[in-house]
């Protein structure tokens, strides 16, 4: 979803209105966000055609139907959200009440599911080359900024943003998993000399160009 659409004042009120009020017509939005409704229906062209509204038929008597907006379900992305606190908080409650040895428990357990997920769609890859620019390619499909760098002897692959940087920075778990990840996807032999939760700028994952076969 792109988050510019609310970088337009009167699009975020359209998409503020929307999301309080569920659907509305055109003529509700107009009277809401005060523009007339020759102007609601340019703006509500486009974020139709970005993803975001989309309308639904209201039949009222004779004549012919209106139509109501109402945001698309992808269109929630657009909206902040506390996940990261919320994650924060069960993390230190489990803490507390069973250890240090369940967070580390609860972040292998997202390795490994995360690990299966992409051995599914690395299926086929058979050299460290093929392998990191299709988990490249699966990287910034998922929201990350993603550098893959090659000289002769390694490449590098630099994360430059974190979906739980909040909760890494509060358990080193996640980060040691994540390094155990890529050594499970690309092979033991992939180091990390970067990591955002230490105040670096990317994560930088660093990978030799062995012959060994990958894992599999």
């Amino acid at each position: 979803m792109d988050t510019g659409l609310i970088d337009n004042p009167t699009r975020k009120k359209i998409l503020l209105a929307l999301k309080k009020n569920g659907s509305m017509s055109v003529d509700d939005l107009s009277d809401e966000v005060k523009i007339t409704p020759m102007g609601v229906r340019q703006h509500l062209l486009i974020l139709e055609r970005k993803g975001a509204v989309e309308y639904i038929t209201r039949k009222h008597g004779v004549g012919r139907p209106g139509f109501l907006y109402r945001l698309t379900e992808t269109a929630d992305d657009l909206f902040p959200k506390s996940y990261q606190t919320f994650a924060m908080d069960i993390l230190t409650e489990l803490e507390r009440l069973d250890g240090k040895g369940k967070i580390d428990e609860i972040f292998r357990r997202r390795k490994e599911r995360i690990a299966s997920e992409i051995r599914r769609l690395l299926s086929g890859k058979e050299t460290v080359s093929e392998r990191l620019h299709a988990l490249s390619d699966l990287l910034q499909r998922d929201g990350f900024i993603v550098d893959l760098e090659e000289n002769a002897t390694s490449f590098k692959l630099k994360q430059f943003n974190c979906p739980i940087s909040k909760v890494a920075l509060r358990f080193k778990e996640a980060c040691t998993h994540d390094l155990q990840l890529f050594r499970e996807i690309i092979g033991e032999g992939v180091s990390r000399e970067q990591c955002l939760s230490d105040g670096d700028q990317a994560c930088v994952y660093v990978i030799p160009k062995y012959d060994k076969t990958l894992p599999k």
